[in-house]
């Protein structure tokens, strides 16, 4: 099932929400939703999938929210889902813990039993549920969620996504509208909605830390199995091949003979390192490899890109970019939206963040403070001039709030806390909220999203897992032919996990780099588009300025500020793609119902 709803009421509380709210949410999960009563309120979904089973009564049903249900070695079955699931309380929480993200459903057992809503163990696959006064509801659509319950707008949580781009903590841009919390369920009954962990968020391992070369051996073994079992399972897979680490590592886990004839896809744009470098990679392994040119795709109108983007704001639930993912939604809607091997998850084994922060360093407020300035603030920040000056002096304390709660059960140790935030909150909240789009449309695999991988990965060392040590020992473990080619970077992964001198100055050379391009968008305070987003910005202001009331909107709603978006309709200025982004998420959060700017969650046909 693509999109999911489920409203429980109090016995005295079942006509707390009109029917136009409801049709409104509806609305929300797609253009085939249809609506089913239960015995304490109703259910609604779209996007059904064979592996789904509904009594048409409502009165039992086990929804697979997403495409894919799987363990290291095996698909699960919905009759397996239904049993680990149970009603709860009594659900099977190590059997859970072991799918691998995205992984989402919901079930209810039969009458009078509560339904049940779990996420996976990363809460990578987004659920959202809203508390009420004897009403309460869960969903997969925070958009749905809010027009249920006529939400308002949280200023806080807009601050915040108005300097990173994305969500912290459970917040949503609603109101009271809230995240389920990673490897939790949701259980609905008698108009309350209460969460119960199943797998704990700690990743410590039991008994003494593995040394390098014993995690090293063991994810090696873990990556084989998968993909040995998956390839088998589902022959048309694809590997998604770019030229970073990630997906070399699982290119090196596959056996020569599986990589033979395997189809693999690689998104780019002309002239681009991943195309070239994945065909090289190809024509050494004999994959059958598909380019797919971004800027090659069929002409799309400023009206046709304005669309798009509002399509994808609804699908994001307005909490990322939808310049980013309309592009790809383009794309995607011309590819097999069948299995797919994405390397999702090896950056918990690179440290990538660690540069520049000191080593041994306790967490402390200073700390936290530096990483959100010269880091999470870098990308996707707002242009402070199109914002109500009252909005932005609230937003930056505000925002530093929120992630400073978000390192709450973190490690003491500075780097061990940025490897906790940035898998539970940069991936859950930023990556997950598009992956989440991609569960929905295609079979999103991804090997090293498996909890005991992660797990190895958050023992290892900072100083072992930095500069490209864990995955380069990794891919040359797996194979070291394939670790003697060059990455994207330059960087050779053979001699990354070696650790000679020089191989440390290079990697050092290719971090410093990128974080020179860091501190030079926060002094120019422009932030680096995502693919495609330049080009879909500029498209959607060419549509604002020929219709500007598409934008009236965002008129007196104390966070645009007027006189600025009086002038970018006018030409007199210009906006960058993370103001665009921005605008277009406040444009779908606060259409009103039958709003033409209305649109419905996105899929891939």
């Amino acid at each position: 099932m693509r999109s999911f709803l489920a409203v429980s009421s109090a016995p005295d509380r079942l006509a707390t929400i009109d029917a136009a709210s409801r049709a409104e949410a509806v609305a929300r999960l797609g253009d085939d939703a249809r609506v089913l009563r239960t015995d304490d309120g109703w259910i609604a979904f779209a996007g059904e999938d064979p592996g789904d089973r509904v009594d048409d009564s409502g009165a039992a049903f086990t929804l697979r929210l997403g495409r894919a249900a799987r363990t290291r070695t095996a698909d699960v079955t919905t009759a397996e889902l239904a049993e680990q699931l149970g009603k709860g309380t009594k659900a099977d929480g190590a059997a859970l813990a072991e799918l691998v993200p995205p992984f989402a459903a919901a079930h209810r057992t039969g009458p009078g039993e509560p339904i049940v809503a779990a996420t996976d163990w990363l809460g990578f696959r987004q659920l959202f549920s809203w508390q009420g006064d004897g009403v309460a509801a869960v969903s997969t659509s925070a958009l749905a969620l809010g027009a249920l319950v006529g939400a308002g707008l949280d200023h806080g949580a807009l601050g915040l996504q108005s300097l990173v781009g994305w969500q912290v903590g459970l917040g949503t841009v609603f109101a009271q509208v809230e995240k389920v919390p990673a490897g939790c369920l949701a259980v609905l009954n008698a108009g309350r909605v209460e969460t119960h962990r199943y797998v704990e968020q700690s990743l410590a391992l039991d008994g003494p830390a593995p040394s390098l070369p014993e995690v090293v051996d063991e994810m090696a073994g873990m990556l084989r199995e998968f993909l040995r079992a998956y390839v088998a399972d589902h022959p048309a897979t694809v590997l998604q091949l770019t030229g970073g680490q990630d997906t070399r590592v699982l290119l090196a886990a596959l056996s020569p003979e599986t990589r033979r004839g395997l189809p693999a896809l690689t998104l780019d744009v002309r002239g681009g390192s991943d195309a070239a470098l994945a065909e090289k990679l190809s024509a050494m392994c004999g994959l059958d490899l598909h380019v797919h040119r971004l800027d090659e795709q069929p002409p799309v109108t400023p009206a046709g890109a304005h669309q798009m983007a509002l399509r994808a704001a609804a699908a994001l639930d307005c909490m990322a970019s939808p310049l980013a993912l309309a592009p790809l939604l383009l794309a995607e809607s011309h590819l097999d939206q069948g299995h797919r091997l994405s390397g999702l998850g090896g950056e918990a084994c690179r440290g990538f963040y660690y540069f520049g922060q000191p080593r041994g360093a306790t967490t402390s407020p200073q700390l936290i403070g530096q990483l959100a300035n010269w880091r999470l603030y870098a990308n996707e920040a707002v242009d402070a001039r199109a914002l109500e000056p009252r909005f932005v002096a609230a937003a930056r304390p505000d925002a530093l709030e929120r992630i400073t709660a978000s390192f709450d059960g973190a490690p003491p140790q500075w780097l061990r806390a940025t490897d906790h935030f940035y898998l539970y909150q940069r991936m859950q909240r930023w990556a997950g909220a598009h992956g989440s789009v991609a569960a929905g449309n295609r079979f999103f695999i991804n090997p090293m999203f498996d909890r005991r991988f992660i797990q190895l990965a958050h023992a290892v060392s900072p100083d072992q897992k930095g500069s490209g040590l864990l995955t380069g020992q990794l891919i040359h473990r797996l194979d070291p032919v394939l670790a003697a080619v060059p990455l994207d970077s330059g960087l050779i992964p053979a001699r990354l996990g070696q650790r000679g001198i020089r191989d440390r100055a290079a990697a050092a050379r290719v971090t410093a780099r990128k974080l020179s391009r860091k501190v030079g968008q926060r002094l120019r305070r422009s932030g680096r588009a995502q693919l495609g987003a330049a080009a879909m910005a500029a498209l959607a202001v060419e549509h604002w300025r020929a219709e500007p009331d598409v934008l009236a909107p965002l008129r007196n709603n104390g966070i645009v500020r007027e006189a600025w978006l009086d002038e970018l309709l006018a030409g007199q200025r210009e906006a960058a793609p993370a103001t665009v982004a921005f605008l277009t998420n406040l444009l779908v959060a606060t259409a009103p119902p039958g709003s033409p700017v209305r649109p419905t969650a996105t899929t891939v046909t």
